[in-house]
């Protein structure tokens, strides 16, 4: 049965293509909507998503949702259905992707590892829109008074006052957090790191969608995890076949992102997260929730994590600052429900805690009001980021060409029939063009069709003129447009 909210954007759509909403119309407001269409505020900010995924509906930071045109007239990438099967996990391929290439042609390009600083490759914003005017002076305020503690062994859960700052801060956006329960980590691949170590053991099977970030296969792969990977189908996770397996219990936990998903940048239905909860706790099996995302919407609507259903404790929930601020901070955190003294012994043991320094600067940040300020800010850019990238490939692109409309988050997932992303990239390194490759997202030789791209970096929408033309915005657009020419040669007859 089709989900209500996806009924509701339905019938929005077609008032748009009849006239009753008309483009550039400010929509209803979330709560009066609801009461307008007598459905719950849930099921229309699922309708409002699946709208902007779309290209229905654009947001503008505090006005709301206003119609759009859609992204244009490229397709949504095409995920496979399969039947699951459990996966060893190579670290090798993982670590060190690589193409086959002859004698020859290796000699030719050895030397060629292209520029993995490339706005292209990692999913990062651009360092001009990091805020570090307001972190600086946050950084001197919390030095100002030195106390002899900054200079101790970090207390292993974190420090009392971030704990609490963040708390607080997440509570604003209707997702409310224990501090006393809260743990502060090394970034959010430690968190998850140490919610794998206490959950499972080598050689256990953990549950993963497809395709999912290759920093986590690359995680799995070096604790000796196995995986099955599960596949998506019109945006939701297969539910089906992974109750199937947690009936015959070969799955030890679950790893997911549900919100803004590297890289296919979409979010799971509240229907799906709340189911997700009710399967972890009816089968007591642990869901590690990796949310380094979860901010960076591209409206002013922060979407809920599988958390916020859990009520027995089965959700391990995970985040940082690594994409809102920056990773160099290295700072993270973990609410890890049931097993919160398990996971902080195993830390207390196994690690000596994070940056006392690092700490207060953050919970200053927080506490200062910056952070949401920066937030609010980052989302709007990311927002004409996306549409600019859009335009651009939409035009030089092949016409078969399939680009992720994301709700959030900072990549797109980009699909072109027939073409060999593996030899893409080889080619583009030639050029300093790097870029994920659709296989490192996958254990099952999968989506070699398909390539990520980084989209936090701003790009010039149009050609370069006068004094502009060496800027960094116009140095990236010359950057895409090339690889959709190398492209373009490629799939040439």
């Amino acid at each position: 049965m089709t989900a209500q909210y996806i009924l509701l954007a339905e019938k929005v759509i077609k008032d748009i293509e009849n006239n009753v909403f008309a483009i550039g119309q400010r929509m209803p407001a979330i709560r009066k909507f609801s009461k307008l269409y007598g459905v719950s505020i849930t099921t229309v900010n699922s309708c409002y998503h699946l709208l902007q995924e779309q290209g229905w509906l654009q947001a503008k930071a505090q006005s709301g949702f206003f119609v759009s045109q859609p992204f244009g007239e490229k397709m949504s990438p095409q995920f496979p259905s399969f039947k699951t099967s459990i996966t060893q996990l190579n670290p090798q391929f993982f670590s060190q992707p690589f193409i086959q290439q002859s004698t020859e042609q290796n000699r030719n390009i050895e030397n060629v590892t292209g520029d993995k600083n490339c706005p292209l490759f990692t999913a990062l914003i651009a360092p001009e829109l990091l805020p570090l005017v307001a972190l600086n002076r946050c950084h001197k305020r919390a030095t100002m008074h030195q106390t002899p503690e900054l200079y101790n062994y970090p207390n292993s859960q974190g420090l009392p006052r971030l704990r609490k700052n963040l708390s607080a801060h997440f509570t604003s956006q209707h997702f409310h957090l224990n501090p006393e329960k809260l743990v502060i980590t090394n970034g959010c691949i430690d968190a998850i790191k140490t919610a794998i170590e206490v959950t499972t053991s080598p050689g256990d099977v953990v549950a993963i969608s497809s395709p999912c970030f290759n920093g986590l296969l690359d995680l799995l792969a070096n604790m000796n995890r196995a995986v099955i990977e599960l596949p998506f189908h019109q945006g939701q996770l297969d539910l089906v076949q992974l109750e199937q397996h947690l009936v015959k219990k070969t799955i030890k936990a679950c790893l997911f992102s549900a919100n803004h998903i590297n890289p296919q940048g979409i979010c799971l239905s509240p229907q799906q997260k709340q189911k997700l909860a009710e399967l972890a706790e009816h089968y007591q099996i642990p869901i590690i929730e990796d949310d380094v995302y979860l901010e960076l919407s591209h409206t002013s609507i922060t979407p809920l994590p599988i958390k916020h259903w859990d009520k027995s404790g089965w959700v391990l929930w995970c985040g940082a600052i690594s994409k809102t601020i920056a990773p160099s901070y290295r700072l993270g955190w973990c609410e890890p429900g049931l097993f919160f003294e398990k996971y902080l012994n195993h830390r207390s043991v196994q690690y000596s805690g994070v940056n006392n320094f690092v700490q207060k600067t953050m919970s200053e940040f927080i506490y200062s009001g910056q952070y949401l300020k920066h937030i609010k800010t980052i989302k709007v850019k990311l927002s004409q980021n996306t549409h600019r990238y859009h335009q651009i490939l939409q035009k030089y692109l092949p016409i078969n060409a399939r680009i992720s409309t994301p709700l959030g988050g900072l990549v797109l997932w980009l699909q072109i029939p027939n073409l060999d992303s593996q030899v893409l990239l080889k080619t583009a390194k030639l050029h300093n063009i790097n870029f994920r490759i659709g296989n490192e997202f996958s254990s099952l030789g999968l989506y070699k069709d398909c390539f990520r791209i980084n989209i936090g970096w701003p790009i010039a929408l149009n050609d370069p003129i006068l004094d502009e033309e060496h800027s960094q915005e116009h140095k990236l657009r010359t950057k895409v447009i090339k690889l959709c020419q190398l492209i373009n040669q490629q799939l040439a007859p």
